[in-house]
């Protein structure tokens, strides 16, 4: 089963545990591997983990005594369940379909109360084989494939979106992202940055394709179908526009264009052409103004 342990409480965890997390991390904490790099203990305690799957600490325990090497052990055991442990910002378990409850998860990454797109895919996509045996794992990966639903069916071109207010969590603030010239406008209420990276979309699909393909059986209870066919239907269309070239016959700007300008000192925080990148011909792929690093593209097309 899985469980949340929250960081800030009014009493109770709040006066033991990390707040945030990083308070823990910049520390060595014993027992030290016995091997020559001396690799410290770095999961926090039990109670002060976001998440427990029981899944995941069973494949833990076995696949950690099969490694021989003390340094690469320790290693594997502080990084395996880090997601679980330091990035589950917030979840709602759900009800399940007949109740029109279904389960949301907020994925932070690193100590940002921010979610990207595709880091929480990539943060929560290796543990998917082991929400089989385990339902609360499986209702929190459900819950990250309808949170991102949920963002992108509002606004696609973001890379990384605040927490919704009904979690209790604090948004994180850009200052960057107050200065941004960006077309179409995104809302600061909801958005963190909205650096357009065509592999944030893709990254969206990728869950939801794993999730669909490895628990069919259980998804159409646990996936708010409605708003996935939104996202969907959002994402296709912005992927099609994104086709056009630059400039049509009349060189005119088409509709194609997206923008994104920033004031920087370096060129990868910002676009080319005045925010909207570097000018394009129909080829029949897709333009991005950033990669998957965040910074910005010289070619458009990854």
């Amino acid at each position: 089963a899985g469980s949340i342990a929250v960081f800030r409480t009014a009493g109770g965890l709040g006066h033991v545990c990390p707040t945030p997390y990083k308070q823990w991390a910049v520390v060595a904490h014993p027992p030290f591997s016995t091997g020559p790099l001396r690799i410290p203990s770095m999961r926090p305690p039990p109670e002060c983990r976001t998440f427990t799957s029981s899944a995941v600490e069973q494949a833990l325990a076995r696949i950690s005594a099969r490694i021989s090497d003390p340094d690469i052990r320790q290693l594997f055991v502080n990084t395996m369940p880090n997601t679980l442990d330091t990035a589950i910002a917030w979840h709602h378990p759900g009800k399940g379909a007949s109740e029109l409850d279904y389960p949301y998860t907020f994925v932070i990454t690193g100590d940002i109360n921010a979610q990207w797109t595709r880091d929480s895919t990539n943060q929560l996509l290796p543990l998917l084989p082991y929400a089989e045996t385990d339902s609360s794992l499986n209702a929190l990966i459900a819950g990250l494939v309808n949170m991102q639903a949920e963002q992108i069916a509002a606004y696609p071109f973001a890379n990384a979106y605040k927490p919704p207010p009904r979690s209790g969590l604090v948004p994180g603030e850009s200052d960057w992202a107050k200065r941004d010239v960006v077309s179409p406008p995104f809302d600061l209420n909801t958005v963190f940055e909205a650096k357009f990276e065509i592999d944030s979309l893709a990254a969206f699909f990728k869950l939801s394709t794993s999730y669909w393909r490895r628990r069919q059986s259980q998804a159409s209870d646990l996936l708010n179908v409605g708003v996935w066919k939104q996202a969907v239907a959002v994402s296709i269309g912005l992927l099609v526009q994104l086709q056009a070239p630059t400039f049509d016959a009349d060189q005119r700007l088409t509709n194609s264009t997206v923008r994104f300008l920033r004031t920087a000192s370096t060129a990868t925080e910002t676009s080319f052409g005045g925010g909207r990148g570097n000018p394009i011909r129909r080829t029949g792929m897709v333009r991005t103004l950033f990669r998957p690093s965040d910074d910005a593209v010289i070619f458009p097309f990854l």
